[in-house]
């Protein structure tokens, strides 16, 4: 027997009808599938609901809900299944991410401090066939092929050159990990979008090419350092690697949170010498 809201489709009076009910299971689904809600409930004010959804999706969820600007590198593709609850944005994030990514937040001054004005998310690490359960977030990730046929490259270097900066940054950030190594067209996209017009675009760019080891990625970072954007000039410290130099400089930077992100790692660097 079909299901009800197939039934009722096979009875269905005409085409427009049948439409509008096809998009609104459609919708129903996606709604199921991550939410992402705001609450007058104390210590719950936000509350995040996902069934076997990518990060990339459940983040969009967070960003249209509640506003806060949300930046990343390459993200995994695995599907997630999480509820996370919290009294902020830092909370359920910190609760999805569970120590597996660095999170730095940027506050706006006289603004509630429960409330960043944009996030960042860097150095994910979630491992194949891992499974992970703590108190507000059970994940599960499957082997995932990060591997990309050459249809698929070729669509993204178009994807690349698109109007809309969203579909350059995904596009750009999937070309640096899915792209061969050696790849001349995808390392020819990455070093193009290093002068998009669009920060999150040479954001991604710069990831991409640290990521990949190319033989143009010193000279991406140290440029990016130059960025009048503070996030990519951020993504330039946390690609930075073992380059010291680099992160000295960041020291000076005119933006709070780069320079802490680098006296972090710099501190780190000390920590793991002393220890050796």
């Amino acid at each position: 027997m079909l299901p009800s809201r197939y039934a009722a489709m096979s009875t269905c009076k005409s085409w427009s009808a049948c439409l509008l009910l096809l998009m609104s299971t459609v919708a129903q689904a996606d709604e199921q599938a991550a939410r992402v809600i705001l609450s007058q409930d104390a210590g719950a004010e936000l509350q995040l609901e996902a069934h076997q959804q990518p990060l990339t999706q459940i983040l969009k969820k967070i960003t249209d809900t509640t506003g806060v600007e949300i930046h990343y590198s390459v993200l995994s593709k695995e599907l997630i299944t999480a509820t996370c609850v919290g009294a902020t944005v830092k909370q359920v994030l910190e609760c999805l991410f569970d120590k597996r990514a660095d999170l730095i937040f940027r506050y706006a001054k006289n603004v509630s401090p429960n409330r960043p004005e944009e996030v960042w998310i860097l150095g994910t690490n979630f491992g194949a066939e891992d499974r992970c359960t703590t108190a507000g977030i059970e994940t599960h990730n499957p082997v995932i092929n990060m591997r990309a046929e050459t249809g698929g490259v070729n669509e993204l270097l178009e994807r690349a050159k698109t109007h809309d900066p969203m579909q350059r940054a995904d596009a750009v950030a999937r070309l640096a990990a899915e792209g061969q190594t050696n790849e001349a067209s995808v390392n020819g996209a990455l070093v193009s979008a290093l002068s998009d017009k669009n920060a999150e675009v040479r954001a991604q760019a710069v990831s991409g090419l640290a990521s990949r080891e190319s033989s143009d990625a010193q000279a991406a970072l140290q440029n990016a350092m130059q960025d009048e954007d503070a996030s990519v000039r951020l993504m330039a410290v946390d690609r930075a690697g073992n380059n010291v130099t680099l992160l000295q400089q960041a020291l000076a930077d005119s933006d709070e949170t780069v320079r802490a992100y680098a006296a972090t790692k710099l501190e780190a660097f000390s920590n793991a010498a002393k220890a050796q």
